[in-house]
């Protein structure tokens, strides 16, 4: 049971393990992805506000010259010995071709840089490189105080993603800055096929640990079983096979050759015992045909009250409590193989006389339904089962836990009775039905479909 309990805890600790390395993993993508968004949107807000002041130019032109072809000049003067130029000369000289166009139009045409032309115009060039974004602009001071917006929203609140300042003089004293109000949708839409990956693998990674633990815990399941099956089987033997070689052992010394009835009594006590451990031996091998449906089953009408007076006056014989039957057998026939539905009767029997009181109480009850079938039930004043167990009565080996019992002196057994009555009658084309209530009583009923018998009482 510890080793269970380990087995848990290790399962745990390696999805634990499995689910922190596939958020280190998605937590370093999606940095990757904010850091790859931020560079393309500072790349395109760049090329979005050259576009705008171009446009505030065209305007500029069309009200002056009364169209947007003229031609206008500036000239400005680039220091090539700054530390910026040499670093980066490009970079410097697209900013300072914004900065001198941006100061130009604002100190000379008078025209200040238009925020919602600029969002119009930023948003349409994001959706061209792939990047479905809502976005917003502001113009700035050198302190990151908004001096004016586009939208009324929270431009400094957590969620947003902002780019690079652009001059607009070169006094430094205002700046303009694109702004990102969705960042996560666009990172995740971005990131689509790598949070399908996560998770599926991290379900894949479940599924395969779960598999597992249930493949090893079924294992141990199946390797108790057989424990407890071999303890309870060699226990049901050991008996007869001690009184076979007792009885043997006394017959051989002769002492009983000049006492005929005591001697023919331990020849039938020999026999029984022998037939006990043959059919123990036969209920095995029987189920084994069974699974593999290898039986052959030898189909008659069998009547049904010899056969049950008959297991019920062997069973009256031998139980160390007294046994009452009633009898309300509507139907005399059934249509069944004779040999196994006798061994199936006489297991449910077997189960009414080892789990009942000081006085046991058997009904056998037989009747034909409207379909057809026969309907033969066996009903005892036992102990009863309870609810949580009925589901799984008749699987095999299910009362392994008999081995417990029987060592704790319970009723003997090894978890066979009741899965082969149930596979009995399901080789018949029948079913098995239970009723019980704990502390009560037990009724177990045989259905058999219609055969060549009517089943007529």
């Amino acid at each position: 049971m510890k080793e269970i309990r380990h087995l848990r805890w290790i399962a745990l600790i390696a999805l634990l393990a499995i689910a922190e390395l596939q958020y280190v993993w998605l937590a370093n993508s999606y940095r990757l992805a904010r850091e790859s968004l931020r560079m393309k949107a500072d790349e395109v807000f760049r090329e979005a506000s050259l576009e705008e002041a171009f446009h505030r130019m065209s305007v500029y032109k069309e009200r002056k010259f009364g169209r947007k072809d003229t031609l206008l000049s500036m000239k400005f003067e680039v220091d090539t010995t700054t530390s910026a130029f040499q670093n980066m000369p490009n970079r410097w000289l697209m900013s300072s071709i914004h900065t001198s166009l941006q100061d130009y139009i604002y100190t000379e045409v008078h025209l200040d840089v238009s925020l919602p032309v600029l969002d119009s115009i930023y948003a349409h060039m994001l959706d061209s490189v792939g990047i479905r974004a809502e976005v917003a602009s502001c113009i700035v001071d050198s302190t990151g105080r908004v001096l004016r917006a586009s939208v009324g929203k929270d431009l400094h609140r957590e969620g947003i993603l902002k780019t690079d300042s652009l001059m607009l003089d070169f006094d430094e004293a205002r700046f303009v800055q694109g702004i990102i109000t969705n960042p996560y949708w666009v990172i995740a839409r971005r990131m689509t096929l790598v949070l399908i990956a996560t998770v599926l693998i991290i379900a894949v990674a479940v599924v395969c640990v779960v598999w597992q633990v249930r493949i090893i815990l079924r294992q141990d399941k199946v390797a108790k079983l057989r424990e407890d099956f071999s303890y309870a089987m060699i226990h049901d033997m050991k008996t007869p096979l001690s009184s076979i070689v007792m009885g043997t052992r006394i017959l051989e010394t002769g002492r009983l050759d000049s006492q005929p009835e005591k001697r023919a009594q331990y020849f039938r006590i020999l026999r029984e015992e022998g037939e006990h451990l043959i059919s123990l031996t036969n209920k095995v091998l029987t189920l084994a045909k069974l699974e593999h449906r290898q039986l052959r089953l030898d189909k008659t009408e069998c009547l049904l009250r010899p056969m049950l007076e008959d297991l019920a006056a062997k069973y009256q014989a031998k139980a160390e409590k007294p046994i009452r039957y009633v009898w309300k057998l509507d139907a005399l026939a059934v249509y069944a193989d004779e040999e196994f539905l006798r061994e199936a009767l006489s297991n449910l029997i077997d189960n009414a006389v080892k789990y009942s009181g000081s006085e046991v109480e058997i009904t056998f009850a037989s009747a034909k339904r409207a379909d057809g079938s026969i309907a033969v039930s066996v009903r005892d004043n036992g102990l009863g089962i309870p609810l949580k167990d009925q589901a799984k009565i008749f699987e095999k080996y299910e009362r392994a836990s008999a081995a417990s019992r029987s060592r704790g002196g319970g009723a003997p057994g090894f978890g066979l009775g009741l899965n082969y009555v149930l596979r009995i009658v399901e080789a018949h084309g029948g079913t098995v039905k239970l009723e019980s209530i704990e502390g009560e009583y037990s009724e177990f009923t045989l259905v058999f479909p219609k055969g060549t018998t009517e089943g007529t009482g």
